[in-house]
């Protein structure tokens, strides 16, 4: 007979009281890291597919013919042998990058099209390559499969086969902002452009050099003018600070990452879905990143990525020389920890004087990636947990079997967003979404950590047993 012991817990009470934890991912390369090959150097782009990772870098190994060569990599770090020759291609530019891979194709700024065996697709376009303009600002991929290509004055749109899509504006072209919004672009708008797509037909952009953060509706060719003020959105609280990065959120809010140059500071900001400045972010709406954390004088690179919508993680190096390159983490009140520590070293160090451009840092799914110029991928497992087991003061009780044997049942009155199970390794074993009588035939006896996402993105964590 079962043995049923019913344990209760309770909710986390924000998100804000949790923190991250990253294990280094034993099932990717050796325990956790692959090393390119020797002749390659510097990362030009890189892309997930499903488990996939596609990274281009600069190839050496002809010093006659400066390129760069397209690498997939399986799921476990290993080359995907599939893909191109023996998994990668020689691509025989330096400056040409790939901003969209799918399960066939591979799209390069130039407008080209290539095949992941590493040929041209001839008949895309015009001989393999889509239409391109002078003045181009960005290009990418729709939901719908089709590609927007902005240039300073209009949007185009082309369809699967690299033609114009005459369906969109006239005959696939939309004048850009040409009717009520005051604002202009600067001719040098196009080196200094981020974007990225909201919902519907809207794409939020921003410009450098005119310290412009707005709204734009692709399909009509208009600034929305009810974003931020007079269709400018918020994203400092000073004049002399610039957007470096920003990544918007399932919400359409966006958080920055901002230079001041006249202080010489880095810090956070977040501009709300309505364009305003969030001044309940951090102190004052901003949150500065420190110079200084236990005694080390740390030196930031210009990326970060989001975890879970809340957390914000930062690679740092020290001042040493070679110098070692730490992860820290920030949450909505500033800065968080990571496995319990301000500052995770990564046991990388590097010899690198100036970081920027040079290292990059992404989450996909429950993993979190390190790509450390010249060929260095790191790869972690990435969870939450509460800093402090206070379950006396946790108010929602969830009720569920544990032990437990082929199925889970969870007794609560909240939505689930996700379920997921870990074992001792922080290996994810088991995810499961939205249901509360959860099958676990699939694992094998022994210790779980189990961790619960409510719909409203509280979350908890507990230690169970399957027998």
């Amino acid at each position: 007979m079962k043995k049923l012991i019913t344990t209760s817990f309770a909710l986390l009470c924000a998100l804000s009281s949790a923190q991250i934890n990253l294990t280094p991912d034993s099932n990717f390369g050796n325990n956790g890291t692959v090393n390119l090959a020797p002749n390659l150097t510097k990362f030009l782009s890189f892309h997930f597919l499903n488990d996939k990772i596609m990274v281009q870098n600069i190839d050496y190994s002809n010093p006659d013919l400066l390129g760069s060569r397209i690498t997939m990599l399986s799921g476990n770090g290993n080359l995907d042998t599939s893909f191109g020759a023996n998994g990668s291609f020689f691509l025989d530019s330096s400056s040409d990058f790939v901003h969209y891979i799918d399960g066939n194709q591979l799209l390069f700024f130039s407008g080209k099209k290539y095949l992941h065996n590493g040929t041209l697709d001839a008949t895309y376009g015009n001989n393999g390559q889509s239409q391109t303009f002078s003045d181009e600002l960005y290009r990418k991929v729709l939901s719908n499969g089709k590609l927007l290509v902005r240039t300073e004055n209009n949007f185009y749109q082309f369809d699967q086969s690299g033609n114009l899509d005459l369906t969109f504006g006239n005959n696939g072209i939309v004048n850009a902002y040409s009717s009520n919004f005051s604002g202009s672009l600067i001719p040098d708008f196009k080196t200094n452009t981020s974007f990225f797509s909201l919902n519907n037909n809207y794409v939020l952009e921003h410009n450098f050099n005119n310290s412009l953060l707005r709204k734009a509706d692709f399909a009509i060719g208009n600034y929305d003018a009810s974003y931020g003020i007079s269709g400018n959105g918020q994203y400092f609280n000073s004049t002399s600070a610039g957007i470096m990065k920003f990544q918007p959120l399932n919400d359409g809010s966006a958080v920055n990452y901002l230079f001041d140059y006249n202080v010489n500071s880095k810090y956070l900001t977040k501009t709300l879905s309505t364009g305003l400045l969030d001044n309940n972010f951090g102190t004052n709406g901003k949150i500065d990143l420190p110079e200084n954390i236990n005694g080390n004088s740390l030196l930031y690179n210009q990326d970060f990525a989001v975890y879970n919508q809340s957390h914000y993680i930062v690679p740092v190096l020290d001042q040493n020389f070679p110098k070692k390159i730490y992860l820290c983490s920030f949450n909505t009140s500033g800065l968080s920890t990571i496995n319990s520590q301000s500052l995770l070293d990564t046991g990388i160090t590097t010899e690198m004087l100036n970081p920027d451009d040079k290292i990059f840092v992404s989450v996909k799914d429950n993993y979190l990636y390190l790509f450390v110029a010249p060929n260095l991928i790191k790869r972690y497992l990435i969870s939450e947990s509460v800093l402090s087991a206070n379950e006396n003061s946790l108010k929602e009780i969830y009720n569920f079997n544990n032990p437990f044997q082929d199925e889970l049942k969870i007794s609560t009155n909240e939505n689930i967003k996700s379920t997921e199970f870990y074992d001792n390794s922080g290996r994810l074993v088991l995810k499961n979404m939205g249901s509360k009588n959860i099958n676990t035939s699939s694992l094998e006896r022994g210790v779980y950590i189990i961790v619960v996402t409510s719909s409203n993105n509280k979350i908890f964590s507990k230690k169970v047993i399957k027998n």
